[in-house]
């Protein structure tokens, strides 16, 4: 729906100020929304965007300044207290309960459901409101751990709308999303703007922001700047709100580089969950991007590659010798190094001093008869650090406090104590803001150019089409075709990894 540029907002925050101890994470912010409005909050990692959302939902009440909502002075203690006045927040963690049914997900915990109500019932009144997120092909007594990733980010604001809020907020809905998946979010998003409701849209995607909001607030170093209209903004243009500078490039330049003879050739690799084996060559100096949904199988190629997946079959070709690692272990000693999509669970050691986890690939050139030496460990550390630009005042610091690009720039770097020939990146910059992700970028390049090949696997559109110097396409596990860099474009891409079958678009 058009929102009038005089409508009154239904949530106003002013003067909204928040410190936790010496660190000050909002300062004196001016926040709105109107009445069927999308408004789009934008801003690095750190900038506040997670307090900001924590007190309009009701988990923080710990702030000073003024909060109003639908024309009253509100101070919500609780996000309960705030569900039952109007505001929902779907978060990027899923809160459903697997082994429930769709239906019995929707109304769990809810006040507007029977206190006693048989599941035939429940399915019925959960009807209407699948019907609202774009899910009218569901069964709602089918469970939900038997639905996609997608679906069920769905259901999960199915299950918000049916305590019917005045406004949504959407924290990163799409961010562990294909495209696909992630079409079906905006869609519901448009549709639930135009029946009336005012949505809060957090995201780092900026192509996402840019296609569904109305306006856009971005906050930086925890200050907010004046709301623009979305139309009134291009990338460039947002992305010097959100740093206070200009981003000249996002993406590094990329160059056809002459091959000749393969550094990795991958044969016959089949890992399990694929339709099929796969085979490719990569070059020493190439950024080589599998692009695929998720489910097209990308993310265990290259996990295979590193020996953290079962495989049906296959070998790998690298440095005079066929072989396919067993264990990342054995990978990591032929100088391959592996960087999962949740650097949380096998990326990092959160709780450990950052300086560890940048020499934790090598620890044999930073020790002696099994002991560590102190000396050895921080000169490299050290010197990791630098190239990678992670703080290094900071590196007795445990890595958990670390911002997610801070963190990701750690995961990704520690490999340089192995000296890598070969370095596979699933996901490089899922969560990241979009100045850690052109720090990112550039690192990958820098890697490249130094010789290393670097394989990744994305979802990101922009991502897969600006980065690599050639695309391989996956679809539900096959592989689908190849793009070399004077072909590389999102619609060829797209096409390949949505509906490679479809002989009526070509």
């Amino acid at each position: 729906m058009e929102v009038p540029p005089t409508a009154e907002p239904i949530l106003s925050l002013s003067g909204i100020s928040r410190s936790f101890g010496a660190i000050q994470a909002l300062s004196d912010v001016r926040f709105e929304v109107r009445p069927g409005e999308i408004m789009g909050l934008v801003g690095e990692n750190g900038a506040g965007k997670s307090t900001l959302v924590k007190i309009v939902g009701g988990f923080d009440d710990g702030y000073t300044g003024t909060y109003e909502f639908s024309g009253s002075s509100v101070r919500f203690h609780s996000p309960g207290a705030a569900e039952l006045a109007g505001i929902a927040i779907a978060q990027q963690e899923l809160s459903l309960i697997p082994a429930m049914t769709v239906a019995e997900n929707i109304f769990l915990a809810g006040h507007n459901v029977r206190t006693i109500a048989t599941k035939r019932t429940l399915a019925g009144q959960a009807r209407r409101y699948l019907d609202e997120v774009g899910l009218s092909d569901i069964d709602p007594s089918s469970r939900v751990d038997r639905l996609s990733v997608g679906e069920q980010h769905l259901v999960e604001v199915a299950r918000l709308i049916a305590h019917d809020p005045k406004v949504l907020i959407l924290d990163e809905p799409t961010a562990a999303l294909g495209e696909s998946d992630s079409l079906r979010i905006i869609d519901m998003v448009k549709r639930l703007a135009k029946a009336g409701k005012s949505i809060i849209y957090v995201s780092h995607r900026l192509d996402e922001i840019f296609k569904i909001t109305d306006r856009i607030t971005v906050l930086r170093d925890g200050q907010s700047q004046p709301p623009r209209q979305a139309k009134e903004l291009d990338v460039n243009s947002l992305v010097e709100m959100m740093l206070g500078r200009k981003l000249e490039n996002m993406f590094p330049d990329r160059k056809a580089g002459e091959r000749r003879r393969p550094l990795m050739s991958v044969r016959n690799l089949w890992p399990d969950g694929a339709l099929e084996p796969v085979d490719f060559d990569v070059f020493g100096g190439e950024i080589l991007g599998l692009a695929g949904q998720l489910g097209s199988g990308t993310g265990e190629i290259l996990a295979a590659i590193a020996g953290a997946h079962k495989t049906r079959s296959g070998t790998v070709e690298f440095a005079g010798e066929s072989f396919l690692p067993k264990n990342p272990r054995a990978a990591i000693r032929r100088k391959i190094g592996y960087c999962s999509d949740d650097r949380k669970y096998d990326g990092l050691f959160l709780g450990r001093p950052i300086r560890e986890n940048l020499v934790s690939p090598a620890l044999e050139t930073v020790s002696r008869f099994g002991w560590i030496a102190g000396n050895a460990e921080r000169k490299k550390a050290r010197e990791i650090a630098e190239k990678f630009t992670v703080d290094v005042s900071r590196l007795r610091a445990e890595a958990g406090v670390l911002s997610g690009g801070n963190q990701q720039k750690v995961a990704l770097g520690k490999w340089l104590a192995i000296s890598p020939k070969v370095i596979l990146v699933n996901e490089p910059t899922r969560g990241v803001d979009v100045g850690a992700k052109a720090e990112i970028y550039r690192k990958m390049r820098d890697l490249a150019d130094d010789g290393a090949a670097i394989i990744f696997a994305s979802t990101d559109m922009q991502e897969i089409t600006y980065l690599p110097d050639r695309v391989i396409t996956y679809y539900r596990g096959m592989q689908i075709g190849e793009f070399d860099l004077a072909s590389i474009s999102t619609a060829g891409i797209l096409k390949q990894i949505t509906d490679p079958f479809d002989e009526t678009n070509l």
